[in-house]
């Protein structure tokens, strides 16, 4: 429960960072996820907890999250979709091994359950 929770705060730092740099401070999508992935592997490399490297993947998998335009996903389905990103991470990334692409995938299918669900609710509320 400890490493969900962490991999929980991790995965929005990451996500709501890469956003705010790609998008507000005008630094694009791709330099934004790959500047900050490269600091925070930096940052927890010589550490050895056996989570580190489950760490520098959510990080990873969060910062594509975070480059979806604004005008397709809000802060608030960011934030949604991060968390469906740590479900997916914590409960199916693992029988995925071998698999290229896993955490890009496991990110667009975050995106796209959160857009989904909320398109149909904003326009219910909207009307």
């Amino acid at each position: 429960m400890v490493n969900f929770f962490i991999i929980l705060v991790i995965s929005q730092i990451a996500t709501q960072l890469t956003h705010t740099l790609a998008f507000e401070k005008n630094m694009g999508s791709v330099r934004a996820s790959s500047l900050l992935t490269l600091f925070f592997i930096g940052l927890t490399y010589s550490l050895s907890f056996e989570i580190i490297p489950t760490l520098q993947a959510v990080f990873l998998g969060s910062s594509f999250i975070g480059m979806s335009d604004p005008i397709r996903l809000s802060r608030k389905q960011l934030f949604f979709a991060s968390l469906i990103f740590c479900l997916i991470f914590q409960f199916l990334i693992f029988y995925f091994k071998g698999l290229g692409g896993t955490l890009g995938f496991s990110a667009f299918v975050s995106c796209l359950f959160t857009h989904v669900i909320w398109t149909p609710v904003k326009r219910r509320f909207n009307s």
